[in-house]
């Protein structure tokens, strides 16, 4: 699951709410791609912000990117030659640990063997991050206070080895400091080390020891070890498959406004598993959860609101949805917009806009963006009528098992449509688009079989394949279907009848009712 660290929530949360410290903390970790991934837009976005604030430090490292020929606006007025700001703390300043921000202040307390100190103190030089040597001297004090027992201590030791800050990355010694913090009931600690045997880092995975310690995690309430376990729980790994329990869990990580959490919380919802089905309650987590910026939330709660599920019918918001997990660079949900632009639903009709989706849906590999795309190159829709490139798309559509695709890709090798024809090809994709329960192929494969082209000629095949179709609700195939599996019936000898019959009761036996 791809979370934010704390720091980097605590950081964002001030900056946005104006404190310069924050931003310049923020700035910071965007250029130098700690914790987050490195993006000098948004560096020199926070830093002047903090600049603008009075912030010497982050004016100097903004003439320092400009310099080096990032594209910075430097302000206008240079701000006084202050320090950070230190913000003002109801608590001791001793024991504040992460919020807190000038190292010198909590030396003495440290030097005295004060563990609590020692961590904040820790914390404070593994924020600073244009100070040289920070990672050093935060590796010293998280080590003097992880030796004296201390438990956060031993945890921030073990995300320094975890991640490989100021040292080379060693999971064994992470493992270690995480499993001395856990077992003093450090929740952060559970849970990482839950994960590290979960994804098997250091050694073989054990799903079932990670459920141990994401257990221990989610009774403190850790969010999320809540999610992590209720995974475990919805798919049976580590534990016996129990999807109560996994609502239970996911329910504990999305009321702290998990939106993973209140993802899957919503899917089983709506699915009606572990708990009763519940289509408003689904569609208020995927709200919660796309408000958060989780663009699968989004598509699915756009979805929704385009059918009228758990919530009103309104395709104009739907739209809205699909567009911001579309710009997410969901597939899906650019499938869903182009859809939506084409058809003109809950806004005007937009096929310039529909087809730069849809091209963006296919190279993504969207198998429905694929075929949809090939359709319009073949008929001509909106697009010039471009049949190889039209067959192109079909083909990447239909290796990925696209039924329609198969069928559409089978008819242009028949025809030579865009394609060198070929008979054999058109019987192999129609025979794809027929196992798949497409009765249009199913009774063209039959014809096919009964004719002997594209396939050796079998009765016994081609009675099978059209009365699968006969038994469709394929209205343009039923009658046709009917007429050959009687005429087929009359010549072919009782047993290879029985044989056809048989196959076909096992088939439509194998089919949801």
């Amino acid at each position: 699951m791809a979370r934010d660290s704390e720091m980097v929530v605590r950081n964002r949360q001030a900056a946005e709410a104006g404190d310069p410290v924050a931003q310049f903390n923020l700035g910071n970790m965007y250029r130098l791609g700690y914790q987050v991934a490195r993006d000098s837009a948004l560096a020199v976005q926070w830093l002047t912000k903090s600049a603008r604030q009075g912030n010497a430090e982050a004016l100097q490292v903004l003439q320092r990117l400009a310099a080096d020929g990032v594209d910075v606006v430097l302000p206008v007025e240079d701000p006084p030659p202050v320090g950070l700001p230190v913000p003002e703390l109801d608590t001791d300043p001793l024991f504040v640990g992460e919020d807190f921000t000038d190292p010198e202040l909590l030396r003495p307390a440290a030097e005295a063997g004060d563990a609590a100190a020692q961590v904040a103190l820790g914390n404070a030089h593994r924020d600073r991050l244009s100070v040289p040597g920070s990672f050093a001297e935060a590796l010293k004090w998280y080590g003097r206070a992880a030796e004296q027992g201390d438990a956060s201590g031993q945890f921030a030791l073990g995300v320094m080895y975890d991640r490989g800050y100021g040292v080379a990355a060693d999971i064994v010694r992470a493992r270690a400091w995480y499993h001395m913090a856990a077992q003093q009931g450090h929740a952060d600690a559970q849970y990482n080390l839950g994960n590290i045997f979960n994804q098997g880092r250091g050694g073989k995975a054990d799903a079932a020891v990670a459920a141990q310690w994401y257990g221990k995690a989610a009774a403190q309430g850790e969010a999320a070890a809540c999610f992590a376990l209720a995974t475990l729980y919805e798919t049976g790994r580590g534990v016996e498959r129990d999807e109560a329990r996994a609502v239970e869990l996911y329910a504990l990580a999305a009321e702290q406004g998990e939106p993973e959490a209140q993802f899957n919380l919503a899917n089983m919802l709506r699915q009606g598993r572990g708990a009763e089905a519940d289509a408003g309650e689904a569609a208020s987590l995927y709200r919660r959860a796309a408000e958060q910026n989780l663009a699968a939330a989004q598509l699915n709660f756009g979805l929704m609101l385009a059918g009228g599920v758990g919530v009103a019918k309104d395709p104009a918001a739907a739209a809205g949805w699909f567009r911001r997990a579309a710009e997410q660079g969901d597939h899906a949900a650019a499938y869903m917009l182009a859809v939506v632009l084409l058809d003109g639903r809950g806004v005007a009709r937009d096929a310039a806009e529909a087809i730069r989706w849809l091209n963006s849906a296919a190279e993504q590999g969207d198998p429905r963006a694929q075929y949809r795309l090939g359709m319009l190159l073949e008929q001509g829709q909106d697009l010039p009528r471009d049949a190889t490139s039209a067959a192109g798309w079909y083909l990447r559509a239909a290796e990925q098992g696209d039924a329609r695709a198969q069928y559409d890709l089978a008819l242009m090798f028949e025809a030579g449509d865009g394609v060198e024809h070929d008979e054999a090809e058109a019987a192999r994709w129609l025979r794809a688009a027929a196992e798949q329960g497409d009765a249009l192929a199913q009774y063209n494969l039959g014809v096919k079989y009964a004719t002997g082209h594209g396939v050796e000629h079998d009765d016994v095949e081609a009675h099978f394949w059209l009365s699968l179709a006969a038994a469709s609700d394929q209205s343009a195939v039923i009658d046709a279907s009917r007429r050959g599996v009687e005429a087929l019936a009359e010549r072919l000898p009782p047993p290879d009848l029985a044989k056809s019959e048989l196959r076909l009761r096992e088939r439509l036996a194998e089919q949801p009712s």
